[in-house]
C-alpha cells in the first residue's frame, strides 16, 4: 500500500487537519481508503525547518494504519535536501524506514540537489521530487505517471483537498 499525506493548519486554533489517501500503489486510479486526522498544539511554520510542524501530522496518519502493510510514503515537500539539514521526509523514512517520496510544488532554494523537476500535464511549472529509501529517477518516474492529466498527481491532489475540508 502506498499513503499520501498532506496537512491543513488553523493558525488561531494551533491545530491541524490531516488527510492520507490509501492506495494498492503509487500507479492505481482509486484509492482503497481515507484516513484522517486532528493535531493538536502545532508548531509555528519555519522556512528550513518544515519538519517540526508536519511531522507530527504525518505521524498522526500512519500511527491509524497497520505499518507493515505500507510500502512508500508520499509528502507534500521534500524528502532529501542533499545536505545535513534534514527535510520533512528524512525524518519520516529514519522513523519508518518505509521509501519516502517527497513532492515539491516549489523550488527549496537550500536544496543542492539537481534535476529534480518533473512536468506533467500540460503544465510548464516542474513539481520538484526528491526521494528517501528508492531511487530518484525511479521516484521522479513514478511522479510522472501518477494518475491524473494535471500538474499535481490526482491523490496528491485529493491529499490536499480533504485535509482543508475539516468537516471530513
Amino acid at each position: 500500500m502506498v499513503v499520501v499525506i498532506d496537512a491543513d493548519y488553523n493558525e488561531e486554533t494551533r491545530q491541524g487537519h490531516v488527510a492520507g489517501i490509501v492506495a494498492k500503489d503509487i500507479l492505481a486510479e482509486k484509492e482503497e481508503y481515507i484516513v484522517t486526522s486532528i493535531v493538536s498544539n502545532i508548531g509555528d511554520y519555519i522556512p528550513g525547518q518544515f519538519y517540526k510542524r508536519e511531522l507530527q501530522s504525518v505521524e498522526s496518519i500512519i500511527s491509524k494504519m497497520d505499518k507493515k502493510d505500507i510500502e512508500m510514503i508520499v509528502i507534500d515537500g521534500y524528502a532529501d535536501s542533499g545536505t545535513k539539514e534534514h527535510a520533512l521526509g528524512t525524518f519520516v523514512y529514519e522513523e519508518y524506514n518505509i521509501p519516502v517520496i517527497g513532492i515539491g510544488k516549489n523550488k527549496y532554494d537550500r536544496c543542492i540537489l539537481e534535476n529534480l523537476e518533473v512536468y506533467r500535464g500540460e503544465s510548464n511549472k516542474p513539481l520538484y521530487v526528491t526521494s528517501k529509501g528508492i531511487d530518484n529517477e525511479k521516484a521522479k518516474e513514478l511522479v510522472k505517471h501518477m494518475a491524473g492529466d494535471f500538474r499535481l498527481p490526482y491523490f496528491v491532489k485529493y491529499a490536499d483537498n480533504r485535509a482543508r475540508d475539516w468537516n471530513c
